[in-house]
């Protein structure tokens, strides 16, 4: 069981994914914006950040700087930003549910 952290403004995708994740027993929490995803990570323990690309606010490859200043170690997989989130684990669009569980489950290990 992970502790994982979902941040997009997705409804679909937060209902898919979240919802997978959740099945397989994880713990899942969301957020709809990657400055708040900052803020929880900061305060939270989280084995994984499953990150959306937003774009409004604080961009996604801008939290991705900012968490791994925090905790280096914190894995993290950027959906739909391709090679924008180079530190970063990527799935690139069009997001596809299969991959995202594979790529979560293979650094989550």
């Amino acid at each position: 069981m992970k502790n994982i952290l979902l941040c997009t403004s997705d409804p679909i995708l937060i209902k898919n994914l979240y919802g997978a994740l959740r099945d397989e027993g994880h713990i899942v929490d969301t957020v709809e914006h990657p400055a708040l995803a900052v803020q929880k990570v900061i305060d939270g323990t989280y084995d994984v950040l499953v990150l959306d690309s937003d774009p409004f606010g604080l961009s996604s490859e801008d939290a991705v700087q900012i968490i791994r200043s925090v905790k280096p170690a914190l894995p993290i997989v950027c959906l739909g930003t391709g090679s924008r989130c180079s530190s970063a684990h990527a799935v690139d669009s069009p997001l596809d549910l299969a991959a995202i569980k594979r790529t979560v489950h293979a650094i989550a290990a």
